[in-house]
């Protein structure tokens, strides 16, 4: 696949509905299984799918069997939001194993849980928290690649804390010069939340017909699925006269049925051996609360790398994240 041919399998995946409606309001928690694992792939439309960094942990387990090193990488969405992660694979038999933790810090209004990639933006007078905490490991069969996650997550704001399990599952395999990979994420059952913290703009659970007002205690309650999300993407890379070309592509369908098409490029420039810089650039479509561009640099030096991404969100918002990678 040349470059003319990835550029053109890109576009193909990033219609011209584009920008145009956008999911994710649903009553998912926890609110960290929505949010980005990595400034490179961020910085490429945040598609991860096939990558080859540890953080691959965060999007597809079955590259941990090739994917090695140590990254954290943390960003700024608002005033009042922040999020970071940390993962680390170690060789293990034809595989590999990972470690991985993410987290972000946030406030929303009073009242409002689960929140999303939008409501988590504006400051509030609640404070809330949501941690995943994972472990995976991936073994080479032959030519293909098949991993698995096991993790804890976690939302908690005041009054209420909902953890529970949830489960990853990965393939991938090199064939017409690129990497595929499928991977099937947030695997697990739903959560009830009480309605008094729920918003009862989000749940029909929670809405109280006219004329028939609640009696105390108010005992009902709402479900809060899990993200469920499928991906299905490639990535491809070349070498492009004196640069390297990275190519990746996805599409991920959600537990709504609303579909995700994203893609991303980097080109990088090495001068000396060991040493690199890379600009990336990449689009998607939008769930609520994220905006359809991201881009991104990065800096190698040896076995140390640098990673900046942006994403833009709602409310004309930039999301500033940095990483650092350990090979």
């Amino acid at each position: 696949m040349n470059c003319r041919r990835a550029a053109t399998l890109v576009a193909l995946l990033l219609p011209t509905t584009l920008a145009a409606q956008a999911s994710g309001s649903d009553p998912y928690a926890p609110v960290v299984l929505l949010l980005p694992g990595s400034a490179r792939a961020l910085g490429m439309g945040n598609v991860g799918v096939a990558s080859r960094d540890d953080d691959v942990l965060f999007y597809n387990p079955a590259q941990i069997a090739i994917a090695r090193g140590f990254s954290a990488s943390g960003e700024r969405l608002s005033a009042t939001a922040t999020t970071g992660a940390l993962s680390s694979v170690t060789r293990f038999s034809t595989g590999g194993v990972a470690l991985g933790m993410r987290m972000v810090d946030y406030k929303a209004g009073a009242n409002y849980f689960p929140v999303n990639r939008e409501s988590m933006l504006d400051d509030g007078a609640a404070t809330g928290t949501s941690i995943e905490a994972v472990i995976g490991v991936a073994q080479t069969f032959k030519s293909l690649r098949i991993g698995a996650n096991a993790k804890y997550v976690e939302d908690a704001v005041p009054s209420i804390r909902v953890g529970r399990a949830a489960f990853d599952l990965g393939i991938a395999k090199d064939m017409f010069r690129s990497t595929i990979g499928l991977s099937v994420q947030n695997l697990g059952a739903a959560t009830n939340v009480p309605c008094g913290l729920a918003s009862s703009t989000r749940s029909r659970d929670c809405v109280i017909p006219p004329g028939i007002p609640p009696f105390p205690p108010d005992t009902r309650v709402t479900s809060a699925a899990l993200p469920f999300k499928a991906t299905l993407g490639a990535a491809t890379a070349r070498p492009l006269g004196q640069f390297d070309f990275v190519g990746t592509a996805a599409v991920s369908v959600l537990r709504s049925g609303f579909w995700v098409p994203a893609g991303g490029a980097e080109l990088g420039y090495s001068w000396l051996d060991g040493y690199s810089i890379a600009l990336r650039a990449g689009a998607r479509r939008p769930i609520v609360g994220e905006g359809t561009a991201t881009a991104g640099a990065g800096f190698t030096m040896d076995r140390l790398s640098i990673d900046y991404a942006l994403e833009t969100l709602s409310g004309s918002r930039i999301g500033h994240r940095i990483g650092l990678r350990v090979r």
